[in-house]
């Protein structure tokens, strides 16, 4: 099948012969490129890794095919998880428009049909943010819940594997598989949470349909209970200075002696995260307890609680910034403003395509969970796919 959009790096892996009852037999996967499959490329989207060939499978690859999925291909990243656009990969639903990242390539596989579910890794929303500009669902587990192994780490406070599939179905079929159940048990949702703070800051057709969303939800009897999360900017700026801490110790073994096999991208994170000190990083992570103990106190009020996936419709391929709520910031800050908290919380969090569009995408409205309980989650989502019919 041919691939315009750019999403692949390596394709032909024969698939698994599983028994006659996999529950995934039929699906066709595409795996993010910092993720091992036997016999393909891993390159992590570096120069310094080209030619890296996976000789074992990650752990999450292993169960999805033990299950019968099909591995059509390694898909694009992002340099090593840095950056949020993956260059070079067209976004099937508005070709002007970035595809999100860092698991694009993930996303642009799924929207464009090469493949029916797609693995990427969410370190600050690198799963979710993809999901919300190629209009297709998004899951980031709770933390911890699915195994690492095999996978190129970029943040071990932060790093998750997650998954992005076109419909609810499959999506839920192989999340079962990846957190090793047969049913996905949830619980009674009655209290929906909301900041309603961060609506108001969102672009207004991003603001307006999840508002749409939630009195959707209330018609149909869920209690709307608004509450309050963290600053998201300052929390991303926490965030950013761990992950890049940890990035350094990561890649301490070709930093910065092969500095020229790294990508610009990932050149000028790792250069940043020369100069934070130990100091800073101590201050970052004071800060990051008492975010983690804030996101608590607001599951403490709600279910589930509900609000954009990205704050502002998917810029422009090759943007640098944007303007989020008056200000003109980097692109990335404000495409993972609404999705590092629960990376931060380790909460499961879902992103759900809506069939209201902003620039031709259907925008994304993001469900969180209370810990293990992405049942809960998944469960809204079917709620709110009857809204306005298919996104």
């Amino acid at each position: 099948m041919l691939d315009p959009w750019g999403a692949f790096v390596d394709r032909g892996h024969a698939p698994f012969v599983a028994s006659s009852d996999g529950c995934l037999r039929g699906l066709r996967l595409a795996v993010k490129d910092n993720i091992a499959v036997a016999g393909l490329k891993w390159t992590a989207g570096l120069p310094l890794f080209a030619e890296r060939v996976a000789e074992h499978d990650a752990t999450c690859v292993a169960a999805l095919r033990a299950a019968g999925a099909e591995i059509v291909g390694t898909v694009a990243t992002d340099s090593a998880g840095f950056g949020m656009m993956t260059p070079g990969v067209i976004n099937p639903l508005a070709a002007d428009r970035t595809v999100g990242g860092s698991s694009g390539g993930s996303g642009a596989a799924v929207a464009a049909g090469l493949a029916d579910i797609a693995l990427g890794t969410d370190t600050a929303g690198s799963v979710r943010v993809p999901a919300a500009c190629c209009g297709i669902y998004g899951l980031k587990p709770t933390f911890g819940r699915i195994s690492v192994d095999g996978v190129t780490p970029l943040s071990t406070t932060f790093d998750h594997v997650g998954i992005l599939a076109a419909d609810l179905d499959p999506l839920e079929r192989a999340t079962r598989v990846l957190l090793g159940r047969k049913e996905l048990r949830g619980s009674v949702i009655r209290r929906v949470g909301f900041d309603a703070a961060r609506l108001g800051n969102s672009d207004r057709a991003i603001g307006s349909a999840v508002e749409r969303a939630l009195a959707w939800l209330a018609a149909r009897g869920y209690n709307l209970v608004e509450l309050t999360l963290p600053d998201r900017i300052q929390l991303a700026e926490i965030h950013g200075l761990i992950v890049c801490g940890e990035a350094r110790e990561a890649w301490c073994g070709y930093w910065p002696h092969e500095a020229g096999r790294f990508s610009d991208t990932a050149r000028r994170s790792l250069a940043y995260a020369d100069t934070i000190t130990p100091q800073a990083i101590a201050a970052a992570r004071r800060a990051l307890h008492d975010a983690r103990a804030s996101i608590e106190r607001a599951f403490a009020q709600a279910d589930v609680i509900v609000g954009p996936t990205v704050a502002v419709v998917p810029p422009p391929a090759g943007a640098r910034r944007v303007n989020l709520s008056g200000s003109n910031v980097p692109v990335v800050l404000a495409l993972l403003a609404e999705t590092c908290p629960f990376n931060v919380s380790g909460h499961p969090a879902l992103a759900v395509p809506l069939a209201t569009r902003a620039v031709g995408i259907p925008v994304s409205v993001q469900i969180a969970a209370h810990r293990d309980r992405e049942a809960d989650a998944l469960a809204l989502a079917r709620v709110l796919a009857g809204m306005d019919g298919p996104a």
